[in-house]
């Protein structure tokens, strides 16, 4: 029997790095995923993964900000499955460059699709996770929300949002048996990770300032960030709420 044997988690961007391996290993470990994405290609080639090894994706694309968005994702997981009691609020963007440079807009778009976006499908989905008997939330923040990061002030200031949420979250739902958890991961080889580097003037003084930081001097894979998420969403994380969880390389423990 697989850990999440007839559970149904919904991933927001899953179009690729985290998202993209957090659904697959979710549905591996027996989990029916509803993926959302702004990028309907990429979306689509990530639900297409998920079905040619087996598992059952709904995917919607569209703008997770948007209450809509997640109104019909959600809606067709019920119409199908009956349920949701899993969710990872994995979508998030970045502007590298330095603090001050960032504009009024800058700061309403990192913010509103790095934390205003945790809200939004938490409203649509945690009903659905009472109603069910209980569930499991993992919002994912970064090492940017517990240590300075040059160069992504405003990502980092988001990013400390969404523990407050979280914590927030996890103290008003514990009654109703839904969990919710913070996994803060550290520099992780993905697409942003690429942008963010350019605003180094080489890579290697990027990967100096960036990994020499940490314990394990490299990048993590996006798939050992997805091992940890469907840990913190299985019936293993049962006694865990309201958690801040690093998965950074040693980076806070010295």
């Amino acid at each position: 029997m697989a850990r999440l044997d007839n559970a149904v988690t919904v991933v927001t961007g899953a179009g690729g790095g985290v998202g993209r391996q957090a659904a697959l290993r979710l549905s591996a470990e027996g989990s029916r995923v509803g993926l959302t994405d702004l990028d309907a290609s990429s979306l689509e080639e990530t639900a297409a993964l998920v079905r040619e090894a087996g598992g059952e994706a709904i995917a919607v694309a569209g703008d997770i900000v948007s209450e809509q968005t997640s109104d019909t994702l959600t809606t067709q997981l019920i119409d199908v499955y009956g349920k949701v009691d899993g969710l990872v609020n994995n979508a998030g963007i970045a502007f590298s460059k330095p603090l001050l440079e960032h504009t009024v807009e800058d700061f309403d778009k990192v913010i509103h699709i790095n934390t205003l976006s945790c809200l939004v499908t938490a409203k649509r989905v945690v009903p659905e996770m009472v109603k069910a008997g209980g569930g499991s939330v993992v919002n994912v923040s970064s090492i940017g929300a517990l240590a300075a990061l040059p160069n992504i002030g405003i990502y980092c200031a988001s990013k400390a949002a969404v523990l407050g949420l979280t914590r927030s979250l996890a103290m008003e739902y514990a009654p109703h048996n839904v969990r919710a958890n913070i996994l803060c991961p550290g520099l992780v080889d993905t697409q942003m990770a690429a942008e963010h580097q350019k605003s180094f003037p080489t890579p290697q003084d990027a990967i100096d300032a960036l990994a020499g930081r940490q314990m394990l001097k490299r990048y993590a894979q996006p798939q050992e960030i997805a091992e940890v998420i469907v840990f913190l969403i299985s019936k293993e994380a049962s006694f865990m709420t309201g958690a801040t969880v690093p998965v950074e390389a040693g980076w806070t423990a010295w």
